[in-house]
């Protein structure tokens, strides 16, 4: 293939492309880095609990949830204590198609070891100062 050749292969997919899209299909920088989800969005905590899973929690991972979820229910309040019966509670709670899925105990540990959460007392955690880390 040559730069010649480059023209009449232009027009060859923008023809294909027309054919299979049913009309013209505009290629831009702009639209290409566009993301399909809106990253980074400030998290709403005035929202049902089950708005708040969709939008800003459920295509983290396990961990990330977990500290997300926790901090739904302690409304962002750093040391306030959360029993892990609650939040087992809730997330259970939320069994439709993509949402949290199965709850692990692994997934606390996680984000204690990452330094997101802490557990003051048996049964309970609570938001760390870098606990906005797991969510970007």
């Amino acid at each position: 293939m040559s730069k010649n050749d480059l023209p009449s292969l232009i027009t060859r997919i923008e023809g294909l492309e027309a054919e299979v899209f049913g009309g013209k299909v505009k290629h831009t920088e702009e639209s290409a880095k566009t993301p399909a989800k809106t990253k980074n969005q400030k998290l709403d905590f005035s929202i049902n609990i089950r708005a708040f899973v969709k939008r800003f929690v459920a295509d983290k991972s396990g961990p990330k949830k977990f500290v997300l979820l926790l901090a739904y229910l302690a409304k962002s309040e750093l040391g306030k204590n959360v029993a892990l019966s609650d939040i087992r509670k809730e997330w259970n709670r939320m069994s439709g198609k993509n949402l949290l899925g199965k709850f692990n105990r692994f997934y606390p540990n996680e984000a204690k070891t990452q330094g997101w959460i802490d557990s003051k007392e048996y049964g309970t955690y609570c938001l760390a100062d870098d606990w906005q880390k797991s969510y970007e």
